[in-house]
């Protein structure tokens, strides 16, 4: 996980949802969101914008370790959303997702949820263990990103197409993303 970025992301506010006018249907859409929800309760066919509404939610409850563990399965469903989405100007999907969630959160509630991502999601830890076995219980996601792919430009085209990288591996992919944005099996 990019300590680091999170950091840099929640001190200075970016506000990246100025930063792209996409009005494309399905742009940053949540089918299906979640209340507050212990990650077991998320299924495959949560997207990100599903998981980071649970995760205000949890945030408005002070319930900081269950919304740390909805934003690691949200970074890892993004993250994968990244490899299998064409248009790179869609993958900013995620970052105006988080964005959305933490503008409306003071100080004091930003740094208690990168407290509990410090403590849930430590490199080589057992929480981040746990958390690492219950993202791949629920599996790969089986959704279809359109939250992302209706984020980038090529929405705005007829290109034909679904927007997806062909001969995509999906199984693989998963392991790179939890591997990459969480560090799991390190």
């Amino acid at each position: 996980m990019k300590i680091f970025f999170i950091t840099l992301f929640l001190s200075f506010g970016i506000n990246l949802s100025n930063a792209q006018n996409n009005n494309a249907p399905g742009n940053l859409e949540s089918p299906k969101p979640l209340a507050c929800v212990r990650l077991s309760d998320v299924t495959n066919e949560n997207n990100p914008a599903d998981i980071f509404s649970g995760m205000r939610e949890c945030m408005q409850q002070k319930d900081y370790k269950n919304a740390a563990r909805l934003f690691a399965i949200a970074g890892v469903y993004g993250t994968y959303d990244s490899f299998r989405v064409k248009d790179k100007t869609a993958h900013q999907a995620m970052l105006v997702l988080q964005q959305s969630i933490f503008f409306d959160f003071s100080d004091e509630e930003q740094n208690s949820l990168m407290s509990h991502l410090e403590k849930e999601l430590e490199r080589g830890s057992s929480n981040l263990n746990e958390v690492c076995q219950s993202i791949r219980k629920i599996g790969a996601p089986k959704y279809f990103p359109k939250y992302m792919v209706q984020h980038g430009i090529q929405a705005f085209s007829d290109n034909g197409g679904n927007g997806l990288v062909e001969n995509f591996d999906s199984q693989k992919s998963f392991e790179l993303a939890l591997k990459e944005y969480l560090h799991c099996g390190e």
